[in-house]
């Protein structure tokens, strides 16, 4: 494959945030090695889909992308990577469409293959993924902090996916980081399957928290932000981190996943409702205008309606300001897909609607919530539909649309909150303030 031809490939990416930050990574390798990256829609010789496995419909997209990039491209290079190839290979491998079929710990070695290796000479798992300086057609950055999980939660195929935790050195998150903000990025996502986790694993005497503030030492301007996290690991310490830092974005996402006690236990949830809603009151009571997003399986087997009415009081009753809501799906290899009690799709389906216009009201309520305040916030690109606006990201995770002023793009400004409208905020730049712009930097 090195006959000095032109090679172009397009990363397809389903799921979580590690792995975009993955596909930016097998991106970049390719780049180096002169391949030229196309956007799906314009074909390229090589498509690598990077899938998810978190449920049923997760699967079927991937499928679904193969599918399309066969039609498109009769002739090109389909891989499949990521977490459904990890834990169900032979159905992907039973497709006439797919060419490869490479699991997690093999994914970095993509570009070595394509570049030309056997997957046997290139060997399992021995490639690593290098900095990466860009994501590309992002305001913001994801970097990996922590992989794989210890957890045991009954309805969950991730640990199998991706296996036991292990984090990233200190140093080279560091390093990724100053890569980063030097190349413009104003915000970082610290990203992993279960962060909480963080330094449990490594020689150094460090978590979370202490990893957060060697990042807050080590450099200036640049807001981080964290990705779903448990709650029994928001601790006190961390909850003070982001109460006292605005360079700590005002935002956590907390996985409940039921507030029925029975069904938490079922779940092998490592908690029950009164402490989880303790230590929201404690998070609350150091930050009230924090912003709480959360993750709801509704139709877990067993959820009676008496189950789902206890959820849907206590999700009422707590601060959420978002609602990600799933409906349970059956994956083979969990405990969860052996048990009795399996809920009718119809009243899962009833259930989601009703949790659905739920979070909306919270939704609502919460970025109404912010007209007439004033808000650090990312300037990122073009709305899709509104061109003539931009949306610009608060730390509290709502999206504010402002007039579009590309000398702007990509700088953190505050901005003053004016009106909301049909589901959006609208607001105003604010010039000649202090912080107008804030300044990159690293210290030494």
């Amino acid at each position: 494959m090195n006959d000095g031809q032109e090679r172009t490939f397009s990363i397809i990416t389903f799921g979580c945030k590690l792995n975009q930050y993955e596909s930016e990574c097998i991106r970049q390798s390719l780049e180096e090695m002169n391949w030229i990256y196309r956007p799906f829609e314009e074909g390229a010789d090589c498509f690598i889909i990077n899938s998810c496995t978190v449920t049923g419909k997760s699967d079927s997209r991937c499928r679904n992308a193969v599918r399309r990039a066969r039609r498109m491209m009769p002739d090109a290079k389909i891989v499949v990577t990521g977490c459904y190839a990890e834990t169900q290979p032979e159905a992907l491998e039973e497709m006439d469409e797919v060419d490869l079929v490479l699991g997690n710990e093999d994914k970095k070695n993509i570009p070595g293959i394509l570049g030309g290796k056997s997957a046997e000479a290139v060997g399992k798992g021995n490639g690593t993924f290098g900095q990466i300086d860009e994501f590309l057609d992002h305001s913001r950055a994801f970097i990996k902090v922590q992989e794989g999980c210890n957890a045991n939660c009954t309805y969950c195929i991730i640990p199998r996916a991706r296996g036991p935790s292990r984090s990233t050195s200190p140093a080279d998150v560091l390093d990724q980081v100053i890569r980063l903000v030097k190349n413009g990025y104003m915000e970082i996502v610290l990203t992993g399957i279960h962060i909480g986790r963080y330094g449990v694993d490594i020689e150094d005497p460090i978590d979370l928290s202490g990893l957060i503030e060697l990042l807050l030492e080590r450099t200036e301007g640049v807001r981080f932000r964290l990705s779903s996290i448990e709650i029994n690991e928001v601790t006190d310490r961390l909850i003070g981190l982001v109460a006292s830092s605005d360079r700590i974005a005002s935002h956590l996402h907390i996985p409940l996943q039921s507030g029925d006690d029975a069904i938490l236990e079922k779940m092998k949830r490592p908690y029950d409702t009164g402490l989880f809603e303790d230590r929201i009151k404690r998070i609350m009571n150091l930050n009230g205008r924090m912003a709480l997003g959360t993750d709801i399986i509704v139709g877990f087997p067993g959820e009676t309606d008496e189950s789902f009415r206890n959820t849907y009081r206590f999700l009422k009753e707590m601060p959420f300001t978002y609602l990600h809501v799933f409906g349970y799906s059956r994956r083979p290899g969990t405990e969860a897909a052996l048990m009795a009690g399996q809920v009718h799709p119809d009243a899962r389906k009833a259930r989601s609607r009703r949790l659905i216009n739920l979070g909306k009201r919270k939704r609502t309520g919460f970025m109404k919530g912010h007209i007439g305040a004033t808000e650090l916030s990312l300037v990122q690109g073009p709305m899709r539909r509104f061109s003539k606006f931009s949306a610009a990201l608060t730390g509290t995770y709502c999206k504010v649309m402002i007039s579009r002023d590309e000398r702007i793009r990509n700088m953190m400004l505050p901005v003053r909150i004016t009106h909301y409208s049909r589901g959006r905020l609208y607001g105003t730049p604010v010039r000649g303030e202090v912080g107008t712009c804030v300044t990159l930097g690293m210290t030494p």
